[in-house]
């Protein structure tokens, strides 16, 4: 049986013919942008890989 997986899925809209988003595995914090429904779903269907993790740094930035 196929593990339960969640995601946050952030959907940009230019126009009525335009899509486009970044979806992120909740587990790992890793990202994969999509330019189009098909593009989703391979990300979703894990035919299109996540970027590797970036580590993000929190509070002041350095000069």
């Amino acid at each position: 049986m196929r593990e339960i997986r969640s995601y946050l899925v952030r959907v940009y809209r230019h126009d009525a013919e335009s899509l486009a988003g970044v979806v992120e595995d909740v587990r790992s914090s890793r990202t994969a942008p999509f330019q189009s429904l098909a593009e989703l779903c391979q990300v979703l269907s894990g035919h299109k890989r996540f970027a590797p993790r970036t580590v993000r740094r929190r509070g002041r930035s350095e000069p």
